[in-house]
C-alpha cells in the first residue's frame, strides 16, 4: 500500500517536544490536527500518546508531521 502525503508542515525531536508543543502547534499553523499525519523515522503513523511513547523507547523520533493530501 503506498500512502500519499502533502507537505512537512513541522516536527517534534523529542517526547518532552511533543508535550511540550502538541496543545498549541497546529493553531499556530492554523490547522485542526485531523488533516495532519504524523510518522516516526520508523515509518509508523503516531496518532495518539501511546504511539509517541513508543517511538522515543525505539529512538524514531524525529516525528515528522505532514498535512494530508486534499484531493
Amino acid at each position: 500500500m503506498e500512502i500519499k502525503i502533502g507537505k512537512k508542515l513541522f516536527e517534534f525531536v523529542s517526547m518532552q517536544d511533543w508535550i511540550n508543543k502538541a496543545n498549541r502547534i497546529w493553531i499556530h499553523h492554523e490547522i485542526s490536527s485531523d488533516k495532519t499525519l504524523c510518522i516516526d523515522q520508523l515509518g509508523r503513523i503516531c496518532s495518539y500518546g501511546l504511539h509517541f511513547e513508543i517511538a522515543k523507547k525505539d529512538n524514531a523520533y524525529p516525528i515528522e508531521v505532514f498535512l494530508l493530501r486534499d484531493d
